[in-house]
């Protein structure tokens, strides 16, 4: 079985949108770890104008699953990070402390709505970089905007910046654009990371083997451990890819 490394997850119970109860935590974790997966980075959502301040909630949450996974399996290994919803104040969010980074590197996840303008996204990638943060872009095959913005993610990949795309996308779980978008950057190689971006286990599970049968066919063994294991990794130990 492949081993997989879920750097984009939302299992965290109570929390945000993700997991419900500490119940749902742990049948999520199960779940994932019988697809393979053997580390996870926990990254609720920090978007204080839909879920309010998840800093302490958060924690509370990783403590418990912490603690599941030191008793049911000594194989897995857990980080907690945040998932930053791009707002006015996201970047003294990041300074302060209160949203937090990957695992406590210089690397951020950053989320924006789906039909974010480009101009805007831009605008605050650039002024992220410019804080001396690393910025992985979310689920970079759902902005609509960067359909047709390929140099763009380019530049941003060329400039350091990392693509994080959802295993599910594609088995065109968010629209044939999304679907196509996602094996387009996997063929022009401009994606870094793979990640389940999962909250639930019945509509958005955690489940990495969804992208295998496609990554089989397009891309040698190393790209596809790069894809799902490796650059994970290198985050974690706040590398550069």
């Amino acid at each position: 079985m492949a081993q997989f490394f879920d750097l984009h997850s939302h299992m965290l119970c109570g929390v945000d949108d993700g997991a419900r109860t500490p119940e749902d935590m742990f049948a999520m974790l199960e779940a994932a770890y019988e697809d393979g997966v053997r580390a996870i980075c926990l990254t609720p959502h920090y978007s204080p104008y839909l879920f309010g301040d998840t800093t302490q909630s958060s924690q509370r949450s990783f403590e418990i699953l912490k603690k599941y996974v030191a008793e049911k399996h000594s194989d897995m290994r857990i980080f907690l990070g945040h998932e930053l919803g791009y707002h006015h104040g996201c970047l003294q969010a990041l300074n302060d402390g209160v949203c937090r980074t990957l695992a406590g590197t210089r690397y951020v996840l950053m989320d924006f709505p789906e039909s974010v303008d480009f101009f805007e996204l831009r605008a605050a990638v650039d002024q992220l970089q410019r804080a001396g943060y690393f910025l992985i872009l979310a689920h970079t095959e759902r902005y609509r905007c960067l359909f047709k913005e390929l140099r763009w993610i380019e530049e941003f990949v060329d400039g350091g910046g990392v693509v994080q795309l959802n295993a599910s996308s594609v088995t065109g779980a968010w629209g044939k654009g999304c679907e196509k978008q996602w094996k387009k950057l996997i063929k022009k190689r401009l994606a870094h990371i793979i990640s389940t971006d999962a909250h639930n286990m019945t509509s958005r599970p955690p489940q990495m083997s969804v992208c295998m049968p496609f990554l089989q066919k397009h891309c040698s063994a190393g790209e596809i451990r790069a894809l799902t294991w490796d650059n994970a990794c290198r985050v974690i130990r706040d590398e550069l890819i």
